[in-house]
């Protein structure tokens, strides 16, 4: 699990960073709708702060886990939403940029639910 929880560490500062970047762009951005904006400004910085937090954590709550994996859940659809509108033709842009928004959050899933199982069976 060590392996893992550095793996998602590095992943975790790099979609901060992404997430900060692009939400600032997005921020000044011309164009796009209310709900995009929100996507870049508020959703992907707050599910990246939060799977940051979790992997820094020393032993978090299972509970805490299934939240974090909520808001990943979350951000995955709405990335996976945007994509399949911009490819239909819906909304203009490339349809492979917001799937780059879900990669590192299905990582993150990924050890949150690890996380989550494990702390259950913990306690059990």
């Amino acid at each position: 699990m060590t392996v893992f929880r550095t793996i998602t560490l590095v992943l975790a500062v790099l979609q901060v960073l992404f997430a900060a970047f692009t939400g600032m762009v997005g921020a000044f951005a011309d164009g796009g709708s209310m709900w995009e904006r929100l996507l870049l400004i508020v959703v992907h910085p707050l599910c990246a702060v939060a799977l940051l937090v979790l992997t820094l954590l020393p032993k978090p709550s299972p509970a805490f886990a299934y939240v974090v994996a909520a808001l990943l859940v979350g951000n995955i659809f709405a990335d996976l939403t945007l994509s399949q509108l911009i490819a239909a033709g819906t909304v203009k842009g490339d349809w492979w940029l917001p799937l780059m928004f879900s990669a590192i959050p299905a990582v993150g899933l990924a050890y949150a639910l690890t996380l989550g199982k494990q702390g259950r069976n913990a306690s059990s």
